[in-house]
């Protein structure tokens, strides 16, 4: 069975990712190294930027099922 693609701009896959970065920040602060922690934190902006998207288009894609269906 081939291996499953992994989508890295989907909502389910940065969510994850951002929860990763945001535990090792909260669990090794104190071992991580100033750059890397500023990296961390920069690649953390970036994945709560598009899991603000993806939720707001799938925000709207609700609000047109459900005027659609009135």
């Amino acid at each position: 069975m081939p291996a499953k693609k992994i989508n890295k701009d989907s909502f389910e896959y940065s969510y994850g990712r951002l929860e990763e970065i945001l535990d090792k920040l909260e669990t090794e602060a104190e071992k991580i190294p100033l750059d890397e922690m500023l990296e961390l934190y920069n690649e953390g902006l970036k994945l709560l930027k598009i899991c603000r998207s993806k939720l707001s288009e799938a925000e709207l894609k609700i609000e047109k099922i459900n005027s659609e269906n009135k």
